[in-house]
């Protein structure tokens, strides 16, 4: 009798420490694999204003993730378009089916009458309980964003694409004649090659991501910020170079016009590239600039604010980013970080984490276009409940 009381009371602690755990395991992710799926959803629908490929895209991005063990499964019923705005209290409501479409509401169930099974558990047979079947509600929609180019204009975005350091491209038809200090100072007091230097590969990449941002159902304002650190040019001109500088402000919301913020962007981008490039790598002042830039004039309150911060090196002047960081994120900047030409750079990650944004570590020119890619593709898309 003693035995079989040890048993009962064996089964029932086990059940509540090891079943409950894996209970509450389950339910972290099905909440990822809920809001992958309702922010797939958005973005597709804000790319394609199609419901039928937004719905398609919630369940395929669903099924991407794992809940209990297997890949998650939605039906295209679990996944509902509407549109969510501000009420009057601040807050994000969703309105099902209510047009125009903005988000994508997606209702995640498991066991009986939906597409994934219940969860199986461990010990819960042995008390009449079988199985578990949580449920997750997640909603995306868009939102108004606006959008800072944080980009490193340090002497290395000189160098060429193989990660070398002061590897330059040959044959710069741009190379100054000034030969007397050697063939490095040559090519640092010259404008970065038209083609082969990693600013013309970054200027390729930020035109792909104006192609995709127009897109975007509304287009985000874009601001840029260009950074390097303090440098005075040693020969005359004796150019003054500041650690960071506004080249493009951001635009009001009243004249804004895509095509036009885009053109600027683009003029900026070749008018570095025309133009000597130095100084070293100070990543904090472009980030603590490029923050004063989203909450400077023009800037809307309620607007989704993400700083695209780039670098193709270590900082190595000024504070430490991580603090710059902290001090973004309390001014609720979203901040993603791309390294040029490196995969490991754990302080750029910690940005990211830190601010809410993704690292993307690209080691090749199609890498670097493809995380603006990404980054544009998201923009739009917040999680709403």
């Amino acid at each position: 009798m003693l035995i079989t009381v040890m048993m009962f009371v064996f089964v029932v602690t086990a059940a509540i420490t090891v079943d409950y755990a894996y209970m509450q395991l389950v339910r972290t992710e099905l909440r990822a694999a809920t809001d992958a799926a309702a922010k797939a959803g958005a973005e597709a629908l804000s790319r394609t204003q199609d419901t039928f490929t937004a719905k398609n895209e919630a369940v395929r991005y669903a099924s991407q993730n794992k809940v209990g063990g297997r890949a998650f499964r939605l039906s295209t019923d679990d996944v509902v378009v509407g549109r969510v705005r501000m009420n009057g209290a601040g807050r994000w409501q969703f309105r099902e089916n209510e047009e125009p479409y903005n988000a994508v509401k997606v209702n995640a169930r498991t066991g009986e009458g939906a597409s994934q099974p219940a969860v199986p558990l461990y010990f819960g047979r042995a008390l009449g309980k079988a199985g578990f079947a949580p449920s997750y509600q997640a909603t995306a929609g868009q939102q108004e964003v606006e959008v800072c180019l944080c980009i490193d204009r340090s002497g290395s975005m000189n160098f060429d694409m193989s990660g070398t350091e002061y590897s330059f491209p040959p044959d710069n038809p741009r190379l100054s004649p000034f030969t007397a200090w050697g063939v490095e100072w040559r090519n640092m007091l010259s404008p970065p090659h038209p083609v082969h230097s990693r600013w013309a590969a970054l200027k390729r990449a930020i035109d792909v991501f104006l192609i995709e941002s127009s897109s975007i159902n509304a287009q985000p304002r874009t601001s840029v910020v260009t950074w390097g650190s303090d440098y005075t040019m040693p020969l005359a001109p004796r150019t003054v170079y500041p650690a960071s500088s506004t080249d493009l402000g951001l635009p009001s919301r009243e004249t804004h016009r895509w095509q036009t913020n885009a053109d600027q962007i683009r003029g900026l981008m070749q008018a570095r590239n025309d133009s000597v490039i130095m100084g070293s790598t100070n990543l904090s002042s472009g980030l603590d600039r490029a923050v004063q830039v989203l909450n400077g004039p023009n800037n809307n309150r309620f607007a989704n604010k993400v700083i695209i911060l780039l670098t193709d090196g270590v900082w190595n002047v000024g504070r430490d980013p991580v603090l710059a960081a902290y001090d973004a994120r309390a001014q609720g900047m979203i901040v993603h970080c791309i390294s040029m030409l490196t995969q490991n750079q754990p302080t750029l990650q910690t940005v990211a984490t830190t601010c809410g944004g993704r690292y993307y570590g690209t080691r090749n020119e199609e890498e670097l276009r493809n995380a603006f890619i990404e980054i544009a593709r998201s923009l739009p898309v917040v999680l709403t409940e």
